[in-house]
Order: C-alpha cells, then sequence, then structure tokens
C-alpha cells in the first residue's frame, strides 16, 4: 500500500488510484463495501487535529479506509446542510453525516423498489455504489483540475486542505459527467445557464 500511496504526488497521480480503485471494486459487484461503511472506516481513522494532508495524505487515507475492517453501515439520516469543515475532525463529522445521508438514500431506493416504484438515482446521491462514487470523484476532478472554482465560495481543489477534500467529497455525491452544466448546478444550487427556476 505504502508503494501505491508514495506514487501519489499530484491531482492527476490521485486520479489515477481512483481509477484503479474503481476497476477493482467494479469487478467486485455486490461484494463490494458499501460507501457508508468506507465514509465511516474513513472516519474512524481521522484525527481530531492533523496538518492538511496534500494528494499523498489523501491517497493514504483513502486507501487505509478502504483496508480497514467493516465499519458496518450507517443508520440512516438525512442531512439537512454540510457542516462547514476546516480541520480532520470537521471532517470526521461530515463523513459521519454523508454515511448517514447514503444510508437514508439507500433505505428509500430500497422502499421504493419494495412497493414496485421506479427507485431513481439515489435521491441526494447520484451514485448507488462505491465505484460509481470513485469514477465520479474521479470525473470531477478531471474536469475541475487546473481551473479556477466556477461560484464564489467553492474554494480551490490545490493545495489539499480538509476544506477541499470535503468539496470533493460533496461533488463526487452529486457529479454526473454526463451533462457538465448539470454539474455546476447540483454543486452550487444555482441553474445552468440558459434555465429558469
Amino acid at each position: 500500500m505504502n508503494t501505491i500511496t508514495n506514487t501519489v504526488e499530484t491531482g492527476e497521480d490521485f486520479r489515477v488510484l481512483l481509477k484503479r480503485l474503481t476497476r477493482h471494486f467494479e469487478s467486485l459487484g455486490p461484494n463490494a463495501p458499501e460507501v457508508d461503511d468506507v465514509l465511516l472506516r474513513w472516519a474512524a481513522a481521522l484525527p481530531d487535529q492533523a496538518p492538511d494532508p496534500g494528494w499523498t495524505g489523501l491517497a493514504g487515507q483513502l486507501l487505509d479506509a478502504l483496508t480497514a475492517p467493516s465499519a458496518g453501515l450507517a443508520d440512516p439520516a438525512p442531512m439537512d446542510t454540510e457542516p462547514p469543515v476546516s480541520t480532520s475532525g470537521d471532517l470526521r463529522t461530515l463523513m459521519r453525516a454523508l454515511a448517514a445521508d447514503y444510508a437514508q438514500a439507500r433505505h428509500q431506493q430500497e422502499d421504493r423498489r419494495a412497493h414496485g416504484l421506479w427507485a431513481g438515482d439515489g435521491g441526494s446521491w447520484a451514485h448507488d455504489s462505491l465505484d460509481s462514487l470513485l469514477e465520479s470523484w474521479d470525473a470531477w476532478l478531471g474536469a475541475s483540475l487546473g481551473s479556477p472554482p466556477r461560484f464564489p465560495g467553492i474554494p480551490p481543489i490545490e493545495p489539499v486542505t480538509w476544506t477541499s477534500v470535503a468539496w470533493q467529497l460533496g461533488a463526487a455525491r452529486v457529479y454526473e459527467r454526463h451533462h457538465p452544466d448539470l454539474r455546476c448546478h447540483q454543486i452550487s444550487g444555482r441553474q445552468p445557464s440558459g434555465e429558469q427556476g
């Protein structure tokens, strides 16, 4: 694992890692861990205070979370607003909230399926599997690295801080790579150009 982590120095290196992980978890199919389990594992490993991770630290944290023993599934709870993040402890709080929100979306999908209804695309989540979340994270980074933030109040991706990790996770949660203007609307809450609210 250290060999992989030590090769991640840039955002593009991190994207290569995300592609590898996407293929791996896609190959596992239903045996892949659930998103909320991985978020809880990651949250459990984060210290209260730590320096900003950088790309290498972010890769190490993600790999550690993926290889840690299962944390189980989160109790479903909707996330009304994302808590602000500026420290590793704040990110841990956000990850726990994201895990509960993912569990809520999964519960709603299962309930809809049980009643013979269309389950949709995950409610507040655009993805229903770890591989699709990782793929979206990679796609969002590909569309965003090297570009200034598209809206005021959004932090730059680099340098990789606890705040930018939170934004990356939030973006991966809703990003759909098929329609670039949709991405802007979902992340910022603003209407894409030419559309009326």
